[in-house]
């Protein structure tokens, strides 16, 4: 499977899209996404990070009518890499269409080379995994993707990168090749945490950037939880933990 999904958005467009969510919440049931729209609704951090990761939950049967939902943690992004190049690594959920189904995902992306895209299995509605990315102690631009505590890449450089990335907790959809209604998804993240480029230490994001385009929803619960969700969901959302 072939997924490239950007990072980041520009500052001015998620600008106009926080001061239009009111508008799109009342026409959720009929809201419709052009060709290649990507929307996010998540967390960017300001500071540079050595790593990012997040407990992510799907709470909601994902619909994908055309191209892909993710809620993923992540550094780097399009334009981020050396002379402008695209380069990034995130790790998270991924649903396509035809398919009711999230599943664990890591991707990586690096100069002048094809994503790497590895799909790994199903995840069920509830069922929660623990999502890292690290910069390898004492190898500055070297990464690596960990998941439920165990590392599930092998260490790659990414140039550049070092003390020079922001961390990113983020849902994500991209409207694929068609118009019509917007994917649906629904992820709770807990525990988001990013390490300080400048010292490692772990902490909650400090300073951020909200990130919620027209039809999906930034939900703040604590300092270190949220739902990302778009404005209309499937099936009922069931309880789910925030620590």
């Amino acid at each position: 499977m072939l997924l490239r999904t950007p990072v980041m958005v520009a500052a001015a467009t998620l600008a106009a899209a926080c001061a239009l969510a009111g508008t799109a919440r009342a026409g959720a049931t009929t809201a419709t996404c052009g060709q290649g729209t990507y929307a996010y609704a998540g967390l960017g951090g300001r500071e540079t990070a050595s790593g990012v990761s997040a407990t992510i939950v799907p709470t909601a049967v994902p619909t994908v009518r055309a191209g892909h939902v993710d809620g993923w943690v992540g550094v780097g992004g399009p334009g981020m890499g050396p002379r402008g190049t695209d380069e990034w690594i995130q790790v998270g959920l991924t649903s396509v269409p035809n398919d009711s189904q999230n599943h664990i995902y890591y991707e990586i992306v690096r100069p002048g080379q094809r994503d790497v895209t590895r799909v790994l299995r199903g995840v069920g509605v509830g069922e929660q995994h623990r999502f890292a990315v690290r910069e390898l102690a004492g190898r500055p631009g070297w990464w690596r993707v960990w998941i439920d505590g165990s590392p599930a890449s092998a260490p790659v450089f990414l140039p550049s990168s070092h003390a020079r990335w922001t961390a990113q907790a983020v849902g994500e959809s991209w409207a694929g090749k068609t118009t019509g209604l917007c994917n649906t998804y629904a992820y709770a993240f807990s525990k988001v945490a990013f390490a300080s480029a400048r010292d490692g230490v772990w902490s909650p994001f400090r300073r951020f950037q909200p990130f919620q385009n027209v039809n999906y929803l930034l939900v703040r619960r604590t300092a270190s939880s949220f739902l990302a969700r778009s404005i209309a969901v499937a099936v009922p959302e069931p309880a789910v933990a925030t620590n």
